[in-house]
């Protein structure tokens, strides 16, 4: 089922709900809970792991953020930190799983009080939120607004888009006026260029054919698992930063960058008569893939 993705990317969350019904795959099933949580349907996508707990283990990196995630979205606090526990008793799999375990706690403690909160903050809160210099504030008030009038904090959310320091919170600022569907023409200022944008008219930076084929690369290149759940996280984290661009390049050059920089990551780097070997196999040029490595490994290092 190699068109899920499409099909998320395309909003047909009810046709990839229909075509994985039966699916006991996975990475099916990862879809089928994402279909499901952006139609906003948390217990339909919690009903999915509980009944596929043992398939969705093979890839704990996605199965723990999203277990988490719906449980802190349903405000079952007391039981995400239970099943927090049944996850960190689980053997060991990989240093990855183990810091995802570790920064857990604080998600579901900022997400517990976030929601504790929330109904608080009046609109000058937030406000002061959005003109703050702490990362925290910020994304906590564009967390906030995604329930409220985003016109009512547009002038402080185009503020973030072009003083911000970090590029990170910049482009999550932008995030937040797509997904309200903002049409207007605004600008961001990434890395110190002025760049127009229409939200509404924005490619999501999550999609895309060069991304749906990294995406594949990883899916079905990739046989360690855990090298693949830290190139997609890497991906992701990259696709973020760079956005409102998108992948637009050789998504063989992309998908093997970063299988190599995941490899450093986890621990294990390619020896180089490896690295070598898989620019001969790819096709691809060294002196091309190195400095698209850099890049990538510069952004990752500001995110």
């Amino acid at each position: 089922m190699d068109s899920l993705k499409t099909l998320i990317d395309q909003k047909k969350y009810d046709l990839v709900i229909k075509l994985t019904e039966t699916s006991e795959s996975a990475n099916d099933l990862f879809y089928r809970i994402s279909a499901f949580m952006l139609l906003g349907k948390y217990e339909d996508a919690l009903y999915v792991i509980q009944d596929h707990q043992k398939i969705l283990e093979s890839n704990l990196v996605s199965l723990i953020n999203a277990h988490i995630n719906l449980l802190c979205a349903l405000s079952r606090f007391d039981q995400a930190y239970s099943v927090l526990d049944y996850y960190a008793n689980l053997p060991y799999q990989s240093q990855i799983v183990e810091e995802l375990l570790a920064k857990m706690p604080k998600v579901i403690e900022a997400e517990e009080k976030k929601q504790n909160s929330v109904k608080y903050f009046d609109d000058e809160s937030i406000s002061n939120l959005l003109k703050s210099n702490n990362d925290e504030e910020v994304l906590m008030a564009l967390d906030i607004v995604k329930n409220r009038d985003v016109f009512s904090f547009l002038e402080e959310i185009k503020g973030v888009m072009l003083n911000y320091p970090r590029e990170t919170v910049k482009s999550y600022a932008l995030m937040l006026l797509a997904k309200k569907e903002v049409d207007r023409n605004l600008q961001i200022n990434k890395n110190g260029k002025l760049i127009d944008v229409n939200p509404k008219k924005l490619v999501p930076p999550f999609s895309g054919a060069v991304f749906n084929d990294v995406i594949r690369y990883f899916d079905y290149k990739i046989k360690d698992q855990t090298i693949s759940q830290t190139a997609t996280q890497l991906l992701s984290q990259y696709c973020i930063y760079i956005y409102p661009d998108i992948l637009t390049a050789n998504s063989k050059l992309y998908s093997v960058a970063f299988y190599v920089i995941a490899c450093r990551y986890a621990g294990a780097p390619l020896e180089n008569q490896e690295f070598d070997q898989l620019i001969e196999q790819e096709g691809l040029l060294k002196e091309e893939l190195d400095e698209l490595i850099n890049a990538i490994e510069k952004v990752l290092s500001d995110f």
